[in-house]
């Protein structure tokens, strides 16, 4: 009895089914396939598994997913990175304003004391300095110290970046006679170098160009950037040959000489150097002739 029970339920196991294929007109049978009842079943979990795998594939790897299911983190960081980068911008900006200012108060001539070394300063601290002393020691005190003030101001430091300066080597951004030197105390601020018409004025240092155009006083001028905190200015050009933000080398033309701006008296070239944000005299560090 164990016996039959056992073949009957091998010969189950072993049931095959056949799918036949019959023509509609005729009912000839055109194809057969025979299989196992869990065929089904394996490709059903096949079909299955490859669908779930596609959409997993397209939640993750397309837009498809963030419409679905956005994510919040992403966004955030998203939001704060654009956020650092308007901050920087502003910052670059701010920065950029502040750099133009300062050249064009430089192109204006106006010269920017420090208040911290001003004689005004050194005699306000020094008066605060002084003690409550009798009347006549108070006067002698004041005039040493005004004796004091004279003979600094006389007497013109020479800061570590004029040091710098002198250790650099200036190519002449053209050869002539010096018609006007320079003077500060009549505010003029460079010196005037006559020469031929159509004579090429020429970079005394690489740097980069961070002025080219017209001004109504100086008429085709040109300031370029360079290191050690230096500024040079080329002033009454009749044409300019460089654009800003170009990088010149030392020695390269930057513009021909010429006659133009209001204060210009004839043809000649005004030249300037700015060192730390101050002018200095040119011919201290550069020759001429």
């Amino acid at each position: 009895m164990k016996v039959s029970k056992r073949v009957e339920e091998k010969k189950k196991k072993e049931n095959r089914y056949r799918l036949v294929v019959f023509s509609d007109s005729t009912f000839e049978e055109i194809r057969s396939f025979t299989f196992q009842p869990w065929y089904i079943w394996a490709l059903i979990g096949g079909i299955s598994m490859l669908v779930i795998t596609i959409i997993i594939a397209l939640l993750k790897f397309t837009p498809l997913g963030t419409l679905i299911a956005p994510s919040d983190y992403t966004d955030t960081e998203e939001l704060i990175g654009l956020r650092e980068k308007v901050l920087e911008l502003e910052e670059s900006a701010q920065a950029q304003t502040l750099y133009i200012n300062s050249i064009r108060r430089l192109l204006s001539g106006e010269v920017v004391e420090d208040s911290e070394t001003s004689p005004a300063k050194i005699q306000d601290d020094s008066i605060l300095a002084i003690p409550r002393v009798q009347e006549d020691e108070l006067l002698r005190r004041s005039f040493d110290l005004e004796q004091q003030l004279q003979v600094v101001s006389t007497q013109p430091a020479v800061s570590s970046s004029e040091r710098r300066l002198e250790q650099l080597f200036l190519i002449p951004p053209l050869t002539g006679s010096i018609s006007m030197e320079f003077d500060l105390e009549k505010n003029h601020l460079g010196v005037d170098i006559n020469a031929p018409a159509n004579t090429p004025v020429k970079a005394v240092l690489s740097g980069h160009i961070i002025f080219s155009g017209w001004n109504l006083e100086t008429g085709n001028t040109i300031g370029i950037q360079h290191d050690q905190n230096l500024i040079s200015f080329y002033k009454h050009n009749s044409s300019l040959l460089k654009k800003e933000g170009a990088f010149v080398k030392a020695g390269e033309a930057v513009a021909i000489i010429g006659n133009t701006g209001t204060l210009s008296s004839g043809p000649h070239l005004h030249f300037e150097l700015w060192l730390a944000g101050k002018p200095v005299n040119p011919t201290n560090y550069i020759n001429f002739q």
